[in-house]
Order: structure tokens, then C-alpha cells, then sequence
């Protein structure tokens, strides 16, 4: 029985390792945070759950929040404060941004993407399959300058499990949930990682 225990325990050790594949798109990998620079956070655009949603909007605004030295604000308390009217593309217009700059003192925009691409793979599938297929997701975090009107970062994070044809069982996967949340968490965990923090 433990023999058992143990296989199944590599098994799934290395089924379930993910390789997440970034892209800056020629943006720069680093962040400023200065001191009395304020950042709005824009409510997560994404096709998951609304309990993921929520704690994913919650993570990523903590995570500015402290690297800000408090200066972060959610879109809800930004309209609360009323600061903003109403919601904000994941891509805005220029117009939009010239609005934020004329109207608001924020001086970034920060907004959150992630994308379920296929999910064709079962969580465990105990038996040998004869067929390809795959789980699939990418997330996107970009910041817009608001001061200067214009993009100024911008991370894809992605991710790929697949099953190729006459694939003995049992293998295991991650859902494309899964991999959306561990794509979103790697690009904050890289922000934190490489963000130049000033007074």
C-alpha cells in the first residue's frame, strides 16, 4: 500500500508541474513606487468564479498597497470617495486616460486580465487516453502612466498542460483555473520581485 501511496504521490509531483512562460512585450520588467505617487486599482477582468475574482482583486491590491506605502485605492473606494464615475476599459482609449489625469490626482492605472483558454483535461484521469488535448490560460497585468497618458508596463504570464495521444493513466492536471491564478500570482510575485522602491 505505501508503494502505491508513493507512485501516486510522483505521479502527481510530476504531472502537476507548470512551466509559466512571461513576456514583457518590450516593456520594461520594473515598477516605481515613489513615495506620494498614488495608484488605482482596477477591478480584475477575468472569466473565473466570483470567489476567485474577489480574492485575486484582493491579493493584487495588497500587494500595491504595500509596495505604494499606502497609497493604493480599489475602484470601489476610488467611486465611494466620489473619485470615479464609472468603470475603466482593461485597455483604455486615450480619451479615457486624459479623463482620469484631468479629473482625479491618481497618477497610475493598474489593470488585471486573465483568460481561460481551453480546458479539455480532467483534474485525475485514471485511465489511458488516445486522444491530445490540453488546459490552457494566460493573465495580463499592465500599468498606465496617467500623468504622461501612456502604457508604461505590461506582463503576459501563460501556461500550457497537455495530454499527448496514447497517454497511459492515471495522469493528473491542473484546471485552466488552476493555471490562470498560478499565472496571475507569478507576474505578482515578479513585480515585488523587481520593483525599485524610492522615498
Amino acid at each position: 500500500m505505501k508503494k502505491i501511496v508513493a507512485l501516486l504521490t510522483i505521479l502527481l509531483l510530476q504531472s502537476c508541474i507548470v512551466n509559466i512562460k512571461q513576456d514583457y512585450n518590450g516593456y520594461s520588467r520594473n515598477l516605481v513606487f515613489e513615495q506620494n505617487k498614488k495608484w488605482l486599482i482596477n477591478n480584475i477582468y477575468t472569466d473565473l468564479n466570483s470567489y476567485d475574482r474577489d480574492e485575486l482583486n484582493k491579493k493584487i491590491f495588497e500587494k500595491f498597497n504595500e509596495l505604494s506605502k499606502g497609497n493604493a485605492y480599489t475602484l470601489e473606494k476610488a467611486r465611494s470617495e466620489n473619485l470615479i464615475a464609472g468603470k475603466i476599459s482593461f485597455s483604455p482609449e486615450i480619451e479615457e486616460i486624459e479623463q482620469l489625469k484631468n479629473a482625479t490626482d491618481f497618477d497610475y492605472l493598474v489593470n488585471i486580465y486573465t483568460k481561460k483558454v481551453r480546458n479539455n483535461l480532467s483534474l485525475i484521469e485514471p485511465t489511458e487516453q488516445t486522444r491530445y488535448a490540453s488546459n490552457e490560460a494566460f493573465a495580463i497585468i499592465e500599468v498606465y502612466d496617467i500623468k504622461k497618458m501612456k502604457k508604461i508596463y505590461l506582463q503576459k504570464a501563460s501556461s500550457l498542460q497537455t495530454r499527448e495521444e496514447k497517454t497511459k493513466g492515471p495522469s493528473f492536471h491542473y484546471t485552466s483555473e488552476t493555471l490562470s491564478k498560478k499565472n496571475l500570482k507569478k507576474i505578482i510575485k515578479d513585480i515585488e520581485k523587481n520593483a525599485i522602491l524610492k522615498n
